[in-house]
């Protein structure tokens, strides 16, 4: 009986502490993230880093559970100095090998000039010299060698110079992180929720565009993102920053492309060749109701994928080609 109580207590903690954890949004509009994070307090003060650089003028903090903000504080990006002493030490790095690089390309230069010396020479006999031509060839053999010792040492060099870029990269990409934004809260353990707009952001257009016969095309809008935040619960929305609250979103998972709307359209034009070199030359119009982005098509014909092509910006009631590149 005791331990069953003990169980009990232990659900009832962890249920809380899920409940009480601080949740993390993010939603991604056509030109723009939006990332929403909840916080309580420690001693009246939040303290919240921010995934990324946000846009000027869109912090926004609002006291929950009936608390009160008081000042709040934005403060500039921080890299941790374990993470900037590796950056730094990539970065010398980096330069050395560039130095190197240079001096590869001037050896290389000096023995280039060498070899067509040697090889250019006008063997001549003497008492010094028996053998002129073993002479030349002795002296063309070492220049290729001393060259092939350079591209030797330059690609590696290369390779290395590669390796400590991409290192940088993604060391670099970690380390961009946002502001610290600082909030003195009422009660000393109030919640508050801070929404901010990132700088960088926003879904890319793709279509899916299937060929149903009777001159009629089901046309899918899908939103391709790049990337996705850890930790967040990702939510994508088929409109822009400036249309305010979205109506509907659509969660976001790792390798999926969310469906953010589907219309039925015109075929005005309909030219399909399905042989071994499939081609396809399509004139709709554009019945959606609003004007599409420019992205790319996946173009399909009872079922069968006949090749990606241009989807071009197009107005409201509009007409649009889709052809293929053959």
């Amino acid at each position: 009986m005791i331990l069953r109580c003990l169980l009990c207590l232990l659900l009832i903690s962890i249920t809380c502490s899920f409940v009480q954890a601080a949740p993390r949004e993010q939603t991604i509009f056509s030109d723009g993230s939006l990332v929403e994070l909840t916080a309580t307090a420690k001693k009246g003060t939040v303290e919240l880093v921010l995934p990324g650089q946000i846009k000027d003028g869109t912090l926004r903090v609002k006291p929950l559970d009936s608390g009160t903000i008081g000042r709040v504080e934005l403060l500039p990006a921080r890299i941790a100095d374990k993470l900037q002493k590796e950056l730094d030490a990539l970065a010398e790095q980096k330069s050395r090998l560039q130095d190197r690089m240079k001096a590869l390309e001037h050896r290389e230069g000096i023995f280039a000039a060498a070899a067509k010396s040697q090889s250019s020479k006008a063997p001549r006999k003497s008492k010094t010299n028996p053998d002129p031509l073993a002479s030349v060839r002795q002296g063309t053999d070492f220049a290729i060698a001393q060259l092939e010792s350079v591209y030797t040492a330059r690609r590696r060099t290369e390779q290395e110079l590669k390796r400590i870029e991409a290192r940088l990269a993604s060391l670099s990409k970690t380390a961009v992180a946002g502001p610290t934004v600082r909030i003195s809260v009422t009660p000393a353990t109030g919640r508050v929720r801070v929404a901010a707009v990132l700088r960088e952001g926003g879904w890319n257009p793709r279509y899916e565009l299937r060929l149903q016969g009777g001159g009629t095309a089901q046309l899918t809008l899908l939103g391709e993102i790049s990337e996705l935040l850890p930790g967040y619960a990702v939510t994508v929305v088929p409109t822009a920053l400036s249309a305010g609250i979205p109506r509907q979103s659509y969660p976001v998972s790792a390798g999926a492309l969310p469906r953010l709307a589907e219309w039925t359209l015109p075929v005005e034009k309909e030219q399909i060749s399905s042989g071994p070199l499939p081609s396809f030359a399509l004139i709709l119009k554009n019945l959606s109701g609003i004007a599409l982005p420019a992205g790319q098509a996946g173009v399909y014909s009872n079922g069968e994928y006949l090749g990606i092509a241009a989807f071009p910006a197009t107005a409201a009631d509009a007409v649009v080609s889709v052809n293929s590149a053959r």
